[in-house]
């Protein structure tokens, strides 16, 4: 038996509304930077100082079921693995599809304290 912990990130910037210099009287309004974020969904085992991870350009069912099939691949024979998570629309999915040899934990909401993984997106570890 194994205990995982599993989150996805954020990264780079998400374009929003601004507001830009123009001609006198006139200000109008534009999207500021067109950049793509990514998210990275990761997962990762303390005890055998393992992890998994992909990055894509959204978060989904498709992508958790993904991340999971990885995990499940690295798992040694016979060993089952614990992951504990947290209760995103993509976790609690009803055609999330779990390996059989995963179980998925959902912690508290508002608990981000629980689940370890969250120090690795933190830059004061």
């Amino acid at each position: 038996m194994e205990v995982w912990f599993q989150d996805e990130a954020r990264v780079g910037q998400k374009g929003r509304m601004v507001r830009r210099w123009f001609q006198r009287a006139m200000r109008p309004r534009m999207v500021k930077d067109q950049r793509r974020s990514a998210y990275i969904l990761g997962a990762v085992c303390p005890a055998r100082d393992t992890g998994a991870a992909i990055v894509l350009t959204h978060v989904s069912v498709i992508a958790m079921t993904l991340l999971l099939e990885g995990v499940a691949a690295q798992l040694p024979a016979g060993t089952h693995a614990v992951m504990l998570i947290d209760n995103a629309g993509w976790h609690i999915a009803s055609d999330l599809r779990v390996p059989p040899n995963i179980s998925l934990i959902h912690l508290p909401p508002y608990s981000p304290e629980l689940n370890a993984i969250e120090k690795v997106w933190t830059r004061d570890r």
